[in-house]
């Protein structure tokens, strides 16, 4: 069984790092598989709001947004997923960013078009949709109204903790 630490700490108060956890758990005699600090590797992912959304004059089933990514100017984005709509609150892959796996985005194009970024799902941010059951079986996460514009997604998310 897979426990991230921000659930026991629901629970009890735990002063101790999960590195400390899980020593003290093993030493009381309970079996302890492993310890893997979630997305470690995750890099330049931020909370994005989306400010437009166009059908892409190249695709049947691409559209080009216009993200707002807490930055002077809002970033474009081009996407398949069928579920962005104006306003929504998702997690955005900056250009530069790095996904589980060692995935590097960077710029690119698509059917003639410049995208500067990836919006992201919550399988392509290292879950899954038993942690995240609201998420959409196919297309991007899209986050509560209360998410900050440009705040870390992972932290945001709460995939910035360690599993035991």
């Amino acid at each position: 069984m897979k426990v991230p630490m921000q659930w026991i700490r629901q629970y009890t108060d735990i002063p101790v790092t999960p590195e400390e956890f899980e020593s003290a758990m093993i030493m009381h005699g309970t079996g302890v598989e492993g310890l893997d600090n979630q997305n470690d590797a995750v890099q330049n992912v931020v909370v994005g709001k989306i400010l437009s959304v166009r059908k892409h004059e190249n695709s049947d089933h691409m559209v080009i947004c216009s993200v707002d990514v807490g930055e002077d100017a809002p970033i474009q984005i081009v996407t398949g997923a069928p579920n962005v709509h104006e306003g929504d609150l998702v997690p955005v892959a900056k250009v530069g960013a790095v996904l589980p796996g060692g995935v590097k985005i960077k710029k690119g194009k698509l059917r003639g078009v410049e995208s500067y970024g990836m919006m992201c799902s919550i399988e392509e941010l290292g879950s899954n949709r038993e942690m995240y059951p609201e998420a959409p079986e196919y297309g991007i996460y899209i986050f509560p109204e209360d998410a900050t514009v440009g705040a870390s997604a992972i932290e945001a998310l709460g995939l910035n903790d360690a599993v035991i």
